[in-house]
Formats: C-alpha cells, structure tokens, sequence
C-alpha cells in the first residue's frame, strides 16, 4: 500500500466512527435510564403480556388446593387398580417364516407391548431376533422386553 491508500483508509474509518458516535449519543432512549417501576406498573404490564399476577396469600392457597386434588386423586386411582390385579394371559403362537416386525405388531395388538417398534428394536440389539423359536408361548402384559424375549427363544 502506498501512502495515498493508507490516508483514504483511515479517513474512511474516522467519516465511520463520526457516523456512529452521532447515531449513538444524539439518538434519544424512549425511556430513562433511570426510571423507577412501582407494583402497579408491573403488575399492568405483566398483565397485558398475558400472564397472571397472584398475591402470596393466592400464591399458597392455590397450592394447598392443588395438595388436596393430587392426594384425592391418588386415592381414587388406587382403588381401580386393586380391582385389576388379574393378568391377562396371551398364547403367542409363532410359526414358521414369522419376523421378529410380526411378532411384535401381534404382541401389541394383544396389550402384551406398548410399542412394537421399541420390541423390535430391543431384539435386534440384545440379539435375540436370530435365537427366535416356534411354538406356543404363555405371554401376560406385566413383563419386560428381557422376559418376553427369554420366553420365545427359550434362553
């Protein structure tokens, strides 16, 4: 660079810095810095954001309410799910040329399994797809992928 270059160079950078310093101190805030936010004034602008302002008196009586439905509703559950402590036995037939796919949509057709895909992956991964035998196999809904798999390979 020769010297012309060097002076256009920083002439440039000394119009840009008078540019930005016009900009940023003649510019006024729509606020002050200094402005003091009361209870009400918050409480409105919170309120016109949409949310809700409770008290701490509102506050603890809401969750003391809330206490009280958890703990009724814990009670209620209870109850049905004594009534249910039957198991449901499935007879899960497989047969020759069935996929460990297969067998898994039939086992969560039957409420054995929550999710097909999840059985099959978890056969695929443990290695239990391959030691897959034929027959008839005595399956409930209270057991775990490990259970089950152990069941219809007989390992």
């Amino acid at each position: 660079m020769n010297k012309r270059n060097t002076r256009a160079f920083a002439f440039g950078i000394l119009i840009a810095v008078i540019a930005f310093f016009t900009a940023y101190f003649l510019n006024k805030p729509e606020q002050t810095e200094n402005r003091t936010i009361d209870e009400n004034s918050a409480k409105d602008f919170l309120q016109a954001k949409g949310y809700t302002v409770l008290s701490n008196e509102e506050y603890t009586l809401l969750l003391q309410t809330d206490a009280k439905d958890q703990t009724e509703n814990k009670e209620v559950k209870e109850e049905p799910a004594e009534e249910n402590t039957e198991q449901k036995v499935y007879q899960l037939t497989i047969e020759s040329g069935m996929t460990p796919g297969e067998i898994a949509a039939i086992l969560e057709k039957a409420s054995v399994i929550d999710q097909a895909a999840d059985f099959g992956n978890y056969m695929e991964e443990y290695g239990y797809s391959k030691k897959i035998q034929l027959g008839t196999f005595e399956l409930n809904h209270n057991m775990s992928y490990k259970e089950i798999a152990k069941i219809i390979t007989k390992s």
